[in-house]
C-alpha cells in the first residue's frame, strides 16, 4: 500500500504549489501510528518523536515538513488525509490552527469533497485522539464544508 500511498501523495502535492518543495513522505512507523494514522510536522520534529532520522517514501527539495500517513480504506479517504496534512502546512506557515480554514484550505486546493465524504462518513476515526476529528466539533465542520461546497 506504500506505493499507493506515494501515487496519491504525488497527485495532491501537485495542488499545494506554495508548500510542495517544502513537504517530504516518510514511512508509517508503529511509533507514530499508534496515536493516529496521519502526522504533518517538520522533519526535524518526526527525528525528535522517532530518535532517528525517518526513511523517505518521497523525498522534496527542501526537506522541511513530512507526512506520514497509513493507507486508509479507500483512495478518497486517503487523499483526503493528505490533502488535510498538506493544508496544515499550509496553515502553519501561516500560524493558523483553526480547523475550519483549514478545511477551507482543502476545499480551495480541489479537495473538499474528498474531505466532506471521509467527515460524513466518519471513516477517520482512527483520527479522534487528535484534534483532527473531535466529535464536538465535528458536526459543525460537516456543516460549514457543505455550506462553502453548497450542498
Amino acid at each position: 500500500m506504500q506505493d499507493r500511498t506515494t501515487e496519491i501523495f504525488l497527485r495532491v502535492r501537485e495542488n499545494f504549489a506554495d508548500v510542495r518543495e517544502k513537504v517530504s513522505l516518510i514511512k508509517p512507523y508503529f511509533e507514530l501510528m499508534c496515536f493516529t494514522t496521519a502526522w504533518a510536522l517538520k522533519l526535524e520534529e518526526f527525528k525528535k518523536i522517532l530518535g532517528f532520522t525517518p526513511e523517505f517514501l518521497y523525498e522534496s527539495k527542501e526537506q522541511v515538513y513530512a507526512i506520514s500517513v497509513l493507507y486508509r480504506v479507500d483512495d478518497d479517504i486517503t487523499t483526503a488525509v493528505i490533502a488535510h496534512e498538506f493544508a496544515q502546512i499550509v496553515a502553519r506557515e501561516q500560524n493558523i490552527s483553526d480547523h475550519e480554514h483549514i478545511d477551507e484550505i482543502c476545499v480551495q486546493r480541489g479537495f473538499g469533497e474528498q474531505l466532506l465524504y471521509s467527515l460524513e462518513n466518519d471513516l477517520l476515526t482512527g483520527m479522534s485522539d487528535r484534534d483532527f476529528v473531535l466529535r464536538e466539533g465535528l458536526s459543525a465542520r460537516i456543516e460549514n464544508l457543505k455550506r462553502i461546497l453548497k450542498k
